[in-house]
């Protein structure tokens, strides 16, 4: 919560004319900035590396420890611990707001449930600010707001977010995870017999009865079901809803310690663990399952993926497009002549000088549109920082016996001599 509120206030710097913030998603300019990184419109893969790798981490801990990002680390349910505690604060324990809820409007109900609901609309209005500063400069965000000068996108984003906040976190709540998340849908695909869940320890609680009565260690006391914030008994095994967040294992322990009857009828354990009378499979021997180590492959596959993506990223971009109307023009002089245009993007936070020079060809000249030649058959293409530009090129060669040949353009940078390349045709008749 700490790194989503406050990641977006750091600062970094990259230079007159571009954003100053640490990490943003620039729209007008139609860029991503993170840090030192930059991700341009089609270098969209990345975000979609980064997904992979964020669903496969899913599998990989849902296979080890079941749905405990579910419980303890997902968003809904953070925000939705945070609106209970708020109404708690206000309103009292569950039984208090069960007996407020029933009780007729009075001047102290109307006051607990309006400071709730003011209160559950600053937390929604804070997390719908800190999303837009992801997109709209945090402190252009802040100063705008604070002088009502924000563009109307920024006002339609903080209130759809703030209202889609409050509602799913104040009113829908745990049916946010039953109908609307898929993960549950699927989770039983990932989860093993040896998977760490939230599991009830039948063979100790059977058969259920009173502390007095020669039985199981359950006393049948509802409190696992009552205080499950998705409805569920979980004396009747793992369940769709079944979020883990572990409030049964609290509440079972505090009355196990009352009956003075051994911790642990309801914990985090497994299938195989309870059948071997255990608290848990060791940890090496899940990782070392088929469904473990496949995940942790494909995993580590597109790991490495990513990073030679991100270390050969390069910082220019070419795109070769050969006129067609015509396809060739025979000159005065005799030779044949073809157009290209040349799309060049520089994708550095720095000036550029790029030289460009052709190959394939055996005799030939060229020209590029609004430049002077530089020496022999090469010109001196200067791009300024993040800048897209497009050059009309012209290539004259004497004619010959081929229909078309393979030509390439190079363009070397003058600093680092690191080359760029992108082939073409040259059309003779």
């Amino acid at each position: 919560m700490l790194a989503y509120f406050f990641a977006s206030w750091i600062r970094w710097d990259r230079g007159m004319g571009f954003p100053n913030q640490a990490i943003i998603i620039d729209l007008p300019s139609r860029k991503g900035y993170f840090f030192g990184l930059q991700i341009w419109p089609d270098e969209i893969y990345f975000i979609t590396i980064l997904l992979i790798l964020a669903a496969l981490g899913l599998f990989i801990f849902t296979t080890l420890f079941g749905r405990l990002w579910c419980g303890y680390t997902c968003p809904h349910t953070v925000f939705t611990d945070i609106f209970i505690k708020i109404e708690t604060f206000f309103q009292g324990d569950r039984n208090e707001r069960i007996t407020l809820d029933n009780s007729c409007l009075d001047k102290k109900k109307f006051i607990k449930k309006s400071l709730t609901y003011i209160s559950w609309l600053i937390v929604a209005f804070f997390f719908a600010f800190a999303w837009v500063a992801y997109f709209y400069d945090a402190m252009d965000l802040a100063k705008d707001f604070y002088s009502l000068s924000i563009s109307f996108s920024g006002i339609l984003w903080l209130l759809s977010l703030t209202f889609t906040t409050y509602v799913f976190a104040g009113v829908f709540r745990e049916k946010v995870c039953i109908y609307m998340c898929p993960y549950g849908r699927f989770q039983s695909a990932m989860i093993e017999k040896s998977t760490t869940v939230v599991t009830y320890n039948h063979l100790r609680g059977e058969p259920r009865g009173k502390v007095s009565e020669v039985v199981g260690d359950c006393i049948d006391c509802y409190k696992c079901f009552l205080v499950c914030p998705m409805g569920i008994d979980i004396r009747d095994g793992l369940q769709m809803e079944c979020i883990g967040c572990g409030l049964c294992v609290d509440t079972c322990d505090e009355v196990m310690e009352k009956i003075k009857r051994p911790k642990g009828l309801i914990a985090y354990s497994s299938e195989d663990a309870v059948k071997s009378s255990s608290i848990d499979q060791p940890t090496l021997k899940k990782i070392s399952s088929p469904k473990s180590i496949f995940y942790f492959l494909v995993f580590c596959v597109v790991f490495g993926l990513a990073v030679f993506s991100l270390i050969n990223k390069q910082e220019l971009s070419i795109i070769v497009i050969k006129e067609r109307a015509p396809l060739f023009t025979l000159t005065p002089a005799g030779t044949i002549r073809n157009a290209y245009t040349l799309k060049l993007q520089n994708k550095s936070l720095s000036q550029k000088e790029y030289l460009l020079s052709i190959d394939g060809l055996d005799s030939y000249k060229f020209k590029v549109q609004g430049f002077q030649q530089s020496s022999g058959r090469e010109f001196i293409i200067s791009l300024a920082p993040e800048l897209e530009t497009e050059l009309k090129i012209f290539i004259e060669a004497n004619n010959s016996s081929f229909h078309e040949q393979k030509i390439e353009f190079t363009l070397k940078d003058t600093s680092s001599h690191k080359l760029y390349n992108e082939t073409s045709v040259f059309i003779f008749n």
